[in-house]
């Protein structure tokens, strides 16, 4: 069964919505640069109020090991979201007590080998492939090619778990799965009505799309 993140989480009643439709994990954007930044102090209360067995995850892009560390920590995240190649395989081995999601966002002629050796290097097994903007680190409301994405996925099997992410939203995330098979998906902007504000009809329609696949 592919697994659902809700990412982009600002408020408490978005990410009860999300949980009380099956989402497995949510995600909560500390970059200052994202639409969706949240401060840790309202990721930590927001967290303190969800059930029992929900992942939680951070998703950083300026932030150092260290700093890291610290926000994790405080917000009892169990996942750590890269989306800088700034984090390099040595500078992950600094996060402590947190699993490592790094982010990969995929051109046309994306050579998978440089998954491969980051998973050999760092010892990381999660990847996330996001659209690629560049002018953006994530959050582009774009699709990866399906084509691409087929590739991408079909030659990293057995490495580990891939997360699909990048313009998903309830219309078109069934027929990603059926094409793409990723272990899990990943939206923010396919289940909002504005930046960081969540649709709980929209976000119900995901999962259950995702789920009926």
């Amino acid at each position: 069964m592919t697994k659902t993140k809700i990412c982009g989480i600002t408020r408490l009643e978005d990410a009860l919505a999300a949980c009380n439709a099956g989402a497995d994990a949510l995600g909560f954007n500390f970059s200052k640069n994202s639409l969706r930044c949240t401060t840790p102090e309202n990721a930590a209360a927001i967290i303190a109020e969800l059930p029992p067995f929900i992942a939680c995850t951070g998703i950083f892009v300026e932030h150092s090991p260290a700093e890291i560390n610290t926000i994790c920590k405080a917000c009892r995240l169990q996942t750590a979201q890269l989306h800088s190649e700034n984090y390099t395989a040595e500078s992950v081995r600094s996060i402590e007590q947190v699993r490592i999601i790094r982010v990969f966002r995929p051109q046309e002629r994306f050579d998978t080998e440089q998954v491969r050796a980051f998973a050999r290097e760092s010892g990381v097994n999660c990847f996330l492939f996001d659209a690629y903007r560049p002018e953006m680190d994530g959050g582009t409301g774009e699709r990866i090619e399906n084509r691409l994405a087929s590739r991408i996925f079909d030659e990293l099997q057995g490495i580990g778990y891939g997360i699909l992410a990048g313009g998903l939203n309830p219309e078109n995330v069934a027929e990603a799965v059926r094409q793409i098979n990723p272990w899990a998906v990943d939206t923010a902007s396919g289940v909002e009505t504005s930046p960081g504000i969540k649709c709980p009809e929209k976000i119900r329609a995901f999962i259950s799309a995702v789920k009926q696949t």
